[in-house]
C-alpha cells in the first residue's frame, strides 16, 4: 500500500513537472525581478540564489526571460541567471531530505527487523517450551509405561499365586479327608483292638477256671 501511494505521488509529481516548466536562480546571486524586460524597469522583488520560479515564456529579441514565483509574483529576470537544474545549495536541500527520507525508511525497516527478530525470539521461547512439554510427556509415558508393566507383572503374579492358593486348598481338602480317613480308621481299629481284648478277656474268663480244675484234680494247689 505503501509503495503503492509513492507511486501514485511521483506520477502525479511527474505530470506536474511536465505541465509547469520551472528554472532556477544561479547559485550567489540575488537577482532582481522586474516589471519589464529591462533594466529601466521598476524592480519588484530580489531573488535568492537557488530559488526556483515557475517558467513562462523567454522573449525572443531579448535576454529576459518571464517567470513567476511560487507566492505569485510575476515579472523579468535576466535569462543567463537561469538554470534549468538546482543550484548547489538547492541540491543540497534535496540531498538533505532525502537522506531525512531515507533515515525514516531505514529507522522503520530496523524496527520491522527487531519486530521479526522479536517474533523470532518468542518463536524459539515457544518452541523451547514445547520441548521441555514433549520431554516432560515422554517422561509421564515413560513412568506409565513402566506402571503398566509392573500391573502386568503384578497381576500374573496375583494369577500365578491364585492358582497357588487353589492348588493349596486342595491338598488341604485331600490332607483333611485323608486325616479324616486315618482318624476313622484308628477308630476302627480301636474297635477291633477293643473287642479282641473283650474276647480274650472272655476266653481267658472260660479257659483258666477250667485250668485250675484240671490242677486240683491232678493234685496241684
Amino acid at each position: 500500500m505503501k509503495y503503492l501511494t509513492s507511486i501514485v505521488l511521483l506520477s502525479l509529481l511527474t505530470s506536474a513537472a511536465m505541465a509547469v516548466e520551472k528554472r532556477y536562480v544561479k547559485d550567489e546571486l540575488w537577482l532582481p525581478l522586474r516589471t519589464g524586460p529591462g533594466q529601466e524597469y521598476r524592480i519588484i522583488k530580489s531573488l535568492q540564489s537557488g530559488e526556483h520560479l515557475i517558467f513562462v515564456e523567454e522573449l525572443a529579441d531579448s535576454d529576459y526571460t518571464k517567470v513567476k514565483t511560487d507566492k505569485g509574483d510575476e515579472g523579468f529576470v535576466l535569462t543567463r541567471f537561469l538554470d534549468n537544474e538546482p543550484v548547489a545549495k538547492e541540491k543540497l536541500i534535496f540531498a538533505q531530505r532525502e537522506l531525512e527520507s531515507l533515515k525514516t525508511e531505514l529507522a522503520e525497516v530496523q524496527q520491522q527487523r527487531n519486530q521479526l527478530q522479536q517474533q523470532v525470539t518468542n518463536a524459539s521461547d515457544s518452541s523451547t517450551t514445547l520441548q521441555q512439554q514433549n520431554e516432560q510427556l515422554q517422561q509421564d509415558l515413560e513412568r506409565i509405561t513402566a506402571i503398566s508393566e509392573n500391573a502386568l507383572a503384578l497381576d500374573e503374579k496375583a494369577k500365578r499365586l491364585t492358582l497357588r492358593n487353589q492348588d493349596l486348598e486342595i491338598q488341604v481338602e485331600a490332607l483333611t479327608a485323608e486325616n479324616s480317613q486315618l482318624r476313622s480308621d484308628n477308630h476302627s481299629t480301636y474297635l477291633i483292638y477293643g473287642g479282641a481284648l473283650v474276647i480274650i478277656g472272655i476266653l481267658a474268663g472260660l479257659i483258666l477256671p477250667a485250668l485250675r480244675g484240671k490242677r486240683s484234680s491232678s493234685g496241684w494247689v
